[in-house]
């Protein structure tokens, strides 16, 4: 009885602990500049952005970002390149708070892990799995949104070349580029994410800046080496009087045959995997009520 006791005390004091570190760190930021432009109250600004934050945010972001302006050594661990790659920017998820984020999510899990098992000992060996899923969550979300940008952008390359191909013969490949990049984001309601990106690409020529080299930096940073390569091609085509046409074609039937290709080798996988799964529902059925039987019964003659 008295262990018991002592183990409910020995929960109660280590939530109570959590709850003293985790507590100050959900409370909403103020964000006074944010406010003052929307001219909202800061109370009622507050509840609104509250209620819109996800867990996320809301939980694990304000830890992360206090332990990476206590440590800014974890910045080393994860690269600006990933989280641009995933679609975020760095200057509001920074590589320190990303690891920080690493940190957090594997310690706490850890933490009330060790807590649960003064109740339940088994508690704790299920809490060092999770804790350790915990602590590559984060990178390992970063990888799926990079893995899903890339995809989607290979996806919507074809066709859009395929509308930039006529518009270039009349009125010239950099004004295609832009009213076609216009016309899918006006579309689309802003989510097609190929045109967000040539848009980009399209200001910075508006800047001056070359668009051909604007088209390859974007591909380099969500490291497309289609979008590269066809930046490239249709700038050399430029200054060799090559028909850009010609390279829009080339292009657009290579991505559709790699697209194609792609699909059918995940159309020939889909066998083997559906065979596996029949297997793995059988197999166990089969032995217990087949197998099982046999070898108790030849046993018992035995």
């Amino acid at each position: 009885m008295l262990a018991l006791v002592g183990a409910i005390a020995t929960s109660v004091a280590v939530f109570v602990l959590l709850m003293a570190i985790f507590i100050p760190a959900m409370a909403t930021p103020r964000r006074l500049e944010t406010v003052r432009a929307a001219a909202l109250p800061r109370e009622r600004y507050e509840r609104l952005v509250t209620k819109e934050q996800p867990w996320w945010e809301r939980l694990v972001a304000p830890l992360a970002r206090r332990l990476a302006s206590a440590m800014p050594s974890l910045s080393s661990q994860v690269s600006e390149a990933t989280i641009v790659r995933a679609g975020l920017d760095p200057a509001s998820v920074s590589p320190a708070e990303v690891y920080a984020a690493k940190l957090v999510l594997g310690a706490g899990i850890l933490l009330v892990g060790v807590a649960l098992s003064a109740v339940v000992p088994i508690v704790f060996l299920v809490a060092l799995p999770a804790a350790f899923a915990g602590y590559v969550f984060p990178t390992e979300y970063l990888a799926y949104r990079t893995r899903k940008r890339q995809a989607e952008l290979l996806r919507e390359l074809p066709d859009f070349l395929a509308l930039v191909r006529p518009l270039a013969a009349k009125s010239g490949l950099e004004h295609a580029v832009a009213e076609v990049a216009d016309a899918l984001h006006e579309a689309s309601a802003g989510q097609h994410l190929l045109a967000e990106q040539v848009r980009s690409a399209v200001a910075a020529y508006g800047i001056g800046s070359d668009l051909f080299e604007a088209l390859r930096d974007i591909a380099t940073a969500a490291d497309i080496e289609a979008l590269d390569e066809l930046a490239a091609s249709l700038a050399s085509a430029r200054r060799l009087g090559k028909g850009v046409a010609e390279v829009l074609v080339e292009h657009e039937r290579a991505l559709r045959d790699d697209e194609r290709n792609r699909l059918l080798g995940a159309a020939s996988m889909v066998q083997p995997k559906l065979a596996a799964i029949l297997a793995g529902i059988y197999l166990p059925e089969f032995v217990l009520l087949v197998i099982v039987p046999l070898f108790i019964g030849a046993i018992g003659r035995i």
